[in-house]
């Protein structure tokens, strides 16, 4: 047997991904939220000729879009696949990639969408709008990419006592677990909503709800890289109770009200991740 844990290695390519999964969804929460109350979105989007194009952002489904990011991020990670290599070389990637968003994906778009020159040709919607959402989807994109870009980049080599490579591991982990929790709470929003509003699924407050469990994975993560377990279902089954725990009391002691089958299912699939990532000695 291997007397030394074994760390958590991800193959380059799906770890690109993963990242691009991580830092679109990240940053397009932050911007999201930020940009929802500098600018009053509610009023904005209820306005004439607006509300006929937009949805209400307190109607039902609309909270669904921050949960569906990872998803998209995982496209955007597949579909940059191609210049991970440019952008690891260049100095200046992020501008690259910067540029192909802000040509491709907001002034050049092929559909008539808002921002887009084809959307002030083409669409009813007042000049002003156009401008309305730029800040945030610009800014939002430079973060992203920036973001990309230097986790492509190679690294500076660790002293020996350096600790930052387990942080890295372990963070990237528990990334990856937050993405099971996306698409559990994907899964509850169409088919059961049971402990999960559409409605203000975007607030900070009900956002909050996976702040513990995150750094409870975290945790877990960091200390499996010092520790050896010779059964991973034990490490599953401590981190599914973990995670239910600190979903049960933020629901009790924040929102007031319990969905049970949510808090005892949504764990399932990040704690199956940890245990899967996490380095252990033996068999099972």
């Amino acid at each position: 047997m291997d007397p030394a844990p074994k760390s958590l290695r991800l193959d380059p390519r799906l770890a690109f991904v993963l990242r691009a999964a991580l830092y679109h969804s990240l940053t397009y929460v932050f911007f999201g939220l930020l940009a929802s109350r500098l600018l009053d979105y509610q009023h904005a989007l209820t306005s004439p000729i607006i509300s006929d194009y937009m949805k209400d952002p307190l109607s039902e489904g609309v909270g669904i879009g921050p949960w569906l990011q990872p998803v998209r991020g995982l496209l955007f990670g597949l579909v940059l696949l191609p210049l991970r290599q440019l952008l690891s070389e260049r100095e200046r990637g992020w501008l690259i990639l910067w540029g192909l968003f802000l040509v491709i994906g907001i002034l050049g778009t092929p559909a008539a969408a808002p921002s887009s020159l084809e959307g002030l040709i083409y669409s009813r919607l007042p000049l002003w709008y156009h401008l309305f959402g730029l800040p945030e989807i610009v800014l939002q994109t430079l973060a992203f990419s920036v973001l990309l870009h230097r986790s492509t980049r190679p690294a500076p080599a660790p002293s020996p006592t350096s600790t930052r490579p387990d942080l890295l591991r372990a963070l990237a982990g528990a990334s990856f677990a937050f993405i099971g929790f996306a698409a559990v709470s994907i899964i509850f929003a169409f088919v059961l909503a049971d402990g999960f509003r559409t409605e203000g699924a975007q607030s900070p407050r009900t956002l909050g709800v996976f702040v513990a469990p995150f750094l409870i994975n975290f945790a877990v993560l960091l200390v499996g890289q010092r520790v050896t377990f010779s059964r991973r279902w034990l490490v599953a089954a401590s981190t599914w109770a973990l995670n239910t725990t600190a979903l049960l009391a933020y629901q009790a002691l924040v929102m007031g009200t319990i969905g049970w089958i949510y808090v005892l299912l949504a764990p399932v699939i990040p704690s199956v991740i940890v245990a899967a990532l996490i380095g252990r000695r033996g068999g099972d």
